[in-house]
């Protein structure tokens, strides 16, 4: 995910090559309906300009028949994609769209994917000169030629995937960076509202870049997270810094205590223990 959203990004710290061509993130996660099929890519990716979307879903090795058959439906009616509310800005009539598997595996090893009008990217390490090489791996290619020839892409060595594009996710292996994150983002916003209550969306648009872009399927995932994290902090003793309110019918929290940098200290103590917790951890469980 945050491979292909860097990409999307005018940021030095990693290839530009997609944002050059004009995409951007349009939405993560989404969820819909075309002709009858439901389909949830993982992203997709909007140029505006050339009236083209990309529509990506990240696998490891596992395909399943009815997916492909689904995205080469949506592929062939890209219309549905604005009418169903997916990608927005774009006459519905003038919309092209492609879609792609997106691997760090070579997935047309495994499946013959040649009867489907779309194509598989494969994301490889350290491949001669390069940190991460990004390539069109089978016979298909985008039907935007300059999407297509923009590949392969090589990231040069010294130059990493950013991950604080998409820092967390609503998977359990990320609910300790999530709080961390969380915690961050309370004591940014204690310190900015002073008394006036902030509400998980607040909290959650501080602490993820991407928040506006995410489906409202996502959005609703880490916000029952969100609440939740809150609660079990405040039972552990930031309910002394932090009061939790009703506000436009919904649940939000202030900064009660005279001293900002009371709560600081006992965020930080959190935020100490949970990094603690993260070094702990092998590499190999991410």
């Amino acid at each position: 995910m945050n491979a292909w959203i860097g990409l999307c990004q005018l940021d030095d710290r990693f290839p530009d090559t997609l944002a050059k061509l004009g995409y951007t993130v349009e939405v993560i996660e989404p969820g819909f309906s075309i002709k009858g099929d439901y389909i949830e890519p993982d992203l997709i990716l909007t140029a505006h300009r050339r009236k083209h979307s990309l529509l990506l879903d990240f696998k490891s090795y596992q395909l399943k028949d009815h997916q492909n058959e689904r995205y080469e439906t949506a592929v062939q009616n890209p219309d549905k994609l604005v009418l169903r509310g997916a990608v927005q800005g774009i006459s519905p009539d003038e919309l092209e769209a492609d879609f792609s598997y997106s691997s760090f595996g070579d997935l047309t090893e495994l499946y013959d994917l040649t009867e489907f009008d779309f194509t598989t990217v494969q994301f490889e390490a350290h491949v001669e000169d390069a940190n991460l090489r990004i390539e069109i791996v089978g016979s298909e290619g985008f039907g935007e030629p300059d999407l297509d020839d923009a590949f392969p892409i090589e990231v040069p060595h010294g130059k990493d995937i950013p991950t604080d594009y998409y820092p967390f996710d609503a998977e359990e292996e990320d609910h300790t960076q999530f709080c961390i994150y969380m915690l961050n983002a309370a004591i940014q916003l204690a310190g900015e509202y002073d008394s006036d209550p902030f509400n998980v969306d607040e909290l959650l648009a501080e602490s993820h870049k991407l928040w506006s872009s995410m489906s409202e399927e996502k959005k609703k995932e880490l916000r029952s997270l969100g609440e939740d994290f809150l609660d079990k902090y405040n039972q552990e003793g930031l309910d002394k810094h932090l009061r939790k309110v009703q506000k436009d019918d919904k649940a939000a929290w202030f900064h009660k205590s005279s001293s900002f940098q009371a709560l600081r200290n006992k965020a930080d103590e959190f935020i100490t223990e949970l990094e603690d917790e993260l070094a702990q951890r092998k590499l190999s469980e991410f």
